[in-house]
Formats: C-alpha cells, sequence, structure tokens
C-alpha cells in the first residue's frame, strides 16, 4: 500500500495513471482543496483503478462524488474496519455487501429505463426483484429503485396490481423509522418503487462491530415503534432481520424491506413451488412450518435479532434451513450472559414458542423495561 500526502508534497503529477494500484482511496478535503475535483480528474482516464471517496457525509458531496465515478462513498463518522473491508472488496470484483455492490454502468442492457431516475449501480437481485441505487433526475436526491419484474404472460396481473396497492399503503405510513418512499411507477415490464437511500449500512454490520447493551435494548425499542406503525396500517413485515434494518448518516436506525414475504408468496402461487419464504435464523415457529402469521409473527422476529445484538450471535443455528426452523419450534428458549440477563423475561415473552403465549401488540413489547416489567408506562416515546 502507498501513500500519498496532498499537503506535503501537492498535487499529483499530471498524466499520473494508477498504474500498480489495484484502488486508490481518495479522501476530502486533499491538502485543503476539493478532492472532489481530483476525483474528477482521475476517472476521466477510462482505465484508472476505482476509486473510494472519503467525505463529510453530505448528501450533496455524496451525490457529485457518485456523480464524478467513485466506486464507493463513505461517511468517515461511519467509517469502520468492516466497512472499509467490504469497500474495497467489492471494488476488487471479489465480495461485498448488498448495499455495496460492484458499481453497474448505467446503459447496460440489463438495466432498465425508469422514467425520472438515472440509474447508478445494482445493489443486488434475485428471481423477484432487483434493488439499484439510484438518482432523480430533477435534484441531487439519492434513491433506492426497487424493481419488480412485472409477468405480462403469466395470466398474473393481479399479483402485480398487488405489489402497487401494497406499496401505495406502505407510503401512507408516517414513521420516522419507517423508510420513506418517494415514488411508485410502472415502466415497459416493471413495476418500480424510489425509496429513501440511507448511507449508514445495515444492522449486520453494527452487531458484527459490537453493540452495548444499552445501544441494543434502544434500537430494539426504536424498531418495534417502526413495525407498530406498520401493524397500525395493516401490514406485517414477515422477513425481519439485521440486513433488512439500515442506518441513516445520523445515525437513526430505518425499517426497509416490508412486505417482502408477501410478495414472495405471491410468486409461490405462481411457480406452484409451495415453499416457505423467508429466513429460517428470524422465522417464527407458525411461519417456519406454513402456518397463519400475524403481528406476533414480527414480535418473535423482533426478538431473535434483540437477542442477536445483546449476544453477538443467533439463538439458534445448524448444518441446514430446515433444522433451524425445527429448534425455532422445539428447541429450548435461548439464554442471555449474566451479564445482560435483565433481558432475559422481555425475551422469553418475545421468543415463547406458542403465540399466544408472547407480547400481543408492540405496544406491550414497549411498555416493558428492565427495571419495571411488562406494567411499565405504555406511553413511552420512541426515539428518545
Amino acid at each position: 500500500m502507498q501513500d500519498y500526502d496532498p499537503a506535503a508534497f501537492g498535487s499529483l503529477p499530471e498524466g499520473f495513471s494508477g498504474a500498480g494500484s489495484d484502488v486508490v482511496l481518495l479522501g476530502h478535503p486533499a491538502g485543503g482543496g476539493d478532492a472532489l475535483e481530483w476525483l474528477r480528474r482521475l476517472r476521466a482516464n477510462p482505465r484508472f483503478p476505482p476509486v473510494i471517496f472519503f467525505g463529510d457525509g453530505d448528501e450533496r458531496q455524496i451525490v457529485a462524488a457518485i456523480r464524478s465515478g467513485a466506486a464507493d462513498y463513505i461517511g468517515k463518522s461511519t467509517m469502520t474496519h468492516q466497512r472499509l473491508v467490504e469497500s474495497v472488496a467489492t471494488a476488487l470484483g471479489v465480495g461485498g455487501s448488498a448495499h455495496q455492490p460492484a458499481r453497474q454502468e448505467p446503459g447496460n442492457s440489463a438495466t432498465p429505463e425508469l422514467p425520472g431516475y438515472e440509474i447508478v449501480r445494482l445493489i443486488s437481485q434475485n428471481d423477484i426483484a432487483s434493488v439499484y441505487l439510484g438518482r432523480e433526475r430533477s435534484g441531487e436526491r439519492m434513491v433506492v429503485l426497487k424493481v419488480l419484474r412485472h409477468l405480462p404472460d403469466s395470466g398474473n396481473e393481479k399479483h402485480f396490481d398487488r405489489f402497487l396497492q401494497e406499496y401505495e399503503l406502505v407510503a401512507r405510513v408516517a414513521h420516522p423509522n419507517v423508510v420513506r418512499i418517494f415514488g411508485l411507477g410502472v415502466a415497459d415490464d416493471h413495476a418500480f418503487i424510489a425509496m429513501e437511500y440511507c448511507g449508514g449500512g445495515t444492522l449486520k454490520r453494527r452487531i458484527g462491530e459490537g453493540m452495548t447493551a444499552d445501544s441494543a435494548y434502544q434500537c430494539m425499542r426504536v424498531i418495534a415503534g417502526a413495525l407498530g406503525a406498520l401493524h397500525a396500517a395493516g401490514i406485517c413485515h414477515r422477513d425481519l432481520k439485521p440486513t433488512n434494518i439500515m442506518f441513516r448518516e445520523d445515525g437513526s436506525p430505518v425499517l426497509i424491506d416490508f412486505g417482502l414475504a408477501k410478495h414472495a408468496h405471491f410468486k409461490a402461487a405462481i411457480t406452484g413451488a409451495g415453499a416457505i419464504f423467508g429466513t429460517p435464523y428470524y422465522m417464527s415457529p407458525e411461519q417456519g412450518h406454513g402456518g397463519a402469521v400475524d403481528q406476533r409473527s414480527d414480535i418473535y422476529s423482533l426478538g431473535v435479532v434483540f437477542f442477536e445484538m445483546l449476544m453477538g450471535r443467533k439463538p439458534y443455528d445448524g448444518p441446514a434451513a430446515m433444522s433451524v426452523i425445527i429448534q425455532h419450534r422445539e428447541a429450548p428458549l435461548p439464554r442471555l450472559a449474566p451479564a445482560v440477563a435483565r433481558f432475559q423475561p422481555a425475551l422469553d415473552r418475545m421468543l415463547a414458542k406458542n403465540p399466544e403465549q408472547r407480547f400481543r401488540t408492540m405496544d406491550e413489547v414497549l411498555a416493558w423495561s428492565p427495571s419495571t416489567g411488562p406494567l411499565a408506562d405504555t406511553a413511552l416515546a420512541e426515539g428518545e
């Protein structure tokens, strides 16, 4: 690895090609100047290696960096060793996270054309939908674009209509910790949703870095409030997991990808596969065995996530998905370490095998506290 200090040596020499470098890390400011100008000059060379830009987290700067050709943008306040490793690995094409994948150039034949938006890169994809990082053409706002494959020849247009109706409903959910929906539309054979871009990484990353008991408890409560808002609107998340909880640059957690299991369910109806959809590590016993689910299933999943935040590991693990599903139904309730045992009563209620023995609503979850137990004041406000 080679270092170059512009404060000591000034600007890079004209014609610097980056030869011999696999990736370049560029921080702002650069020697007291604007590192964005450096980025534009370096990326003017189409053979220049990928550049990872480090800035102050300002949205205008994020947009300018991506527009100028940065392979990734990392806010200095949110940078961690794991975040840097993921970014470098992705830039080199040897791995990465669902949040910051390898850049996909606009204009690629596989990239859909969405009116009003410019696609910057592919984030993730499966056989149901693709997720892109994008930008509004009429402004500077970065967005996440979830594109559902419309199947006009499948005879299942009603499922496509349900997709649109469901997200129109979610767009009306007003809660500061539910991802904001900016737009919904149809282009060619695709339906798409434009939603808020959260640049602070996933809860999975924070769990990997280690969380204090207090931060885990507060995060759990904020997400419980967000789930409660969805439930009040008649929506069950059904796929709660650490990668579906993102953070904004200001550190506030945001619930994303609500309703995914509903979408997966209609896919099963189309294919006739009859499979169980979701993430086995976080599924309630009734969901894992194909039973009816309601908001208590989300409470169970939140309990699994809470346990993982406190302990740094999942409560149940196994060599195959079905072995994990069986443990959720039959294994003893997981126990916390003595240092965090004060949260055991709440987890016992959240992770009860029988839904009738769980907290009934997210309000009941929020009513519980380590000091007063389940009869605490139900009027506690989130975001404290």
